[in-house]
């Protein structure tokens, strides 16, 4: 079969791979039909390092070479021996969180903190960009109505809402938005799903317009100096609920404790790719919560697809480019970096 596999950094190839085996007892084997790429991704063409294991995952044995695609909707082609309420022909979203089952953990029912937890498409051996790929049936939601399409986007879009839950938004609260890349985007959205009002910054002018467009009240560009005396003319004095920091920047959270309120809450789900520095002082003597957010349990996934169905939640406003597989450097990868584009979600067709 086909498939796009990471085998080092930089080094992205469209390979003829080995088709997973049979599925046993609580597996399925599924056809990917759309995946969403991922900053994740990118990372591991862009460098200058990535995420995927280079030496055999605990859990999973996975490493590269590896299957890329977390972000993935796909049709049941074969069901292990046991396996009920799935069948041949099902769409599914398909959750990339895989777990041990055994870890105290995951004993407690918190698989997303597992000791030695692994992602589909990242450091599980099938991801969304082969031809099959092979999955556990806790991964699986039934698409319903949804397109499938719209299943490629339901993980992106369960981080942000799960930036939401975690950073204690309440309908009515003021929520500066810092970063509008693709999870900031749907951060926006799903703030406003649960009835927020949205502010939102970014020095890139194209990302900082966009978010306008998909309803922030006010947007601001420019250095954080700059982003953080326009936003205190816009609240008048006020200051915010929440911040939620998408940019995972140096200096970002310091931006989102300068804009919050005294007892507010800077969340951030944006990955940092170096470690950052805080004038710890100024989170104590305000003072504020500073609140991490990883991924999205069973929970938000769920809360996630009901929001979607509703129509409150329209995920499909991030999309900008659809590709098929063999395009994924040029109009993919290349694509995402290339400053005089402005790319948010870019989806490949796989079937």
């Amino acid at each position: 079969m086909k498939a796009v596999r990471a085998h080092a950094i930089g080094d992205i190839r469209y390979d003829d791979v080995a088709a997973p085996p049979d599925p046993r007892r609580g597996e399925v084997v599924v056809a990917p039909l759309w995946c969403g790429l991922c900053g994740s991704d990118l990372k591991e063409y862009a460098g200058p390092v990535g995420g995927v294991p280079v030496k055999p995952h605990p859990l999973t044995g996975a490493m590269k070479p590896l299957i890329l695609g977390h972000e993935f909707s796909a049709r049941i082609v074969a069901v292990g021996p046991d396996v009920r309420g799935h069948s041949v022909g099902d769409r599914v979203a398909v959750m990339p969180l895989l777990y041990c089952g055994h870890c105290p953990q995951c004993r407690r029912g918190d698989f997303l903190f597992c000791e030695i937890a692994a992602f589909s498409g990242l450091s599980g051996p099938w991801g969304g960009l082969g031809d099959l790929a092979l999955v556990r049936t806790h991964q699986l939601t039934p698409l319903g109505a949804l397109s499938d399409e719209i299943g490629a986007l339901v993980e992106p879009a369960a981080v942000a809402l799960g930036a939401v839950i975690n950073g204690r938004v309440a309908p009515g609260d003021s929520v500066l938005v810092i970063g509008c890349g693709p999870i900031g985007a749907l951060v926006i959205l799903a703030l406003q799903s649960i009835g927020a009002t949205v502010y939102a910054s970014d020095p890139n002018e194209a990302r900082a317009k966009n978010a306008r467009s998909l309803g922030a009240v006010a947007t601001v560009s420019g250095d954080h100096a700059t982003q953080l005396a326009s936003l205190r003319e816009f609240m008048r004095g006020t200051a915010f609920d929440v911040a939620i920091d998408c940019a995972g920047k140096p200096g970002t959270v310091d931006l989102g404790i300068a804009a919050v309120k005294p007892g507010g809450i800077v969340c951030v789900p944006g990955v940092h790719s170096s470690p950052t520095t805080v004038d710890v002082r100024t989170v104590t003597r305000k003072p504020v919560s500073v609140i991490g957010s990883l991924a999205y349990t069973r929970a938000i996934w769920d809360r996630t697809l009901g929001l979607i169905g509703t129509g409150r939640f329209p995920v499909e406003r991030v999309i900008t480019s659809r590709i098929t597989r063999e395009r994924i450097i040029p109009d993919g990868f290349q694509a995402l970096l290339d400053p005089q584009r402005f790319e948010m979600k870019v989806l490949i067709q796989v079937a």
